[in-house]
């Protein structure tokens, strides 16, 4: 019998140290300010060529590629206007977190429309034809990116 009550008196004891009547309690979680911006990557795509620049470098590097390799598929057709064109459209391509590249949409004038009908088409077949790419990075993970390229129509 009195080791019962010594068990109990002990037991009491333990359940109450410093640590269970605490008043005041620890804060377990963390208050953050870091706010993400999910609007950009960390790390934007690329192609082989651009792979070991940084920054700002790499994104211009990427821009100007895709330009060009664009460009070129465009230059292999030869396009008759009635008139002058000198005109920017502007094309949305997304990147997907795989790094292909699909065609979105393209944003012209009426008179490029009405010249230059099959231009949209053409244009998703460059983009089709254009080679997997190194995914955009956000906080480590590829993402899908998108991107307005401006894509310049000069004709005579």
């Amino acid at each position: 019998m009195r080791f019962c009550y010594i068990f109990f008196i002990l037991s009491i004891i333990i359940c109450s140290s410093c640590n269970y009547l605490s008043v005041e309690k620890k804060q377990k979680s963390q208050d953050f300010d870091t706010v993400i911006d999910f609007t950009r990557v960390d790390v934007s795509p690329s192609f082989d060529n651009c792979k070991n620049l940084i920054d700002e470098a790499k994104t211009n590097c990427f821009r100007s590629e895709i330009q060009k390799r664009i460009s070129v598929s465009l230059k292999q057709h030869h396009f008759t206007t009635e008139d002058f064109i000198d005109e920017t459209i502007m094309i949305d391509v997304l990147i997907d977190d795989k790094g292909k590249i699909n065609f979105l949409k393209m944003s012209s004038s009426e008179q490029i429309k009405f010249q230059l009908p099959k231009l949209d088409s053409l244009l998703k077949k460059s983009i089709k034809k254009l080679p997997q790419i190194s995914p955009g990075i956000k906080r480590g993970i590829p993402v899908a990116t998108q991107y307005q390229l401006p894509i310049r129509i000069l004709t005579k």
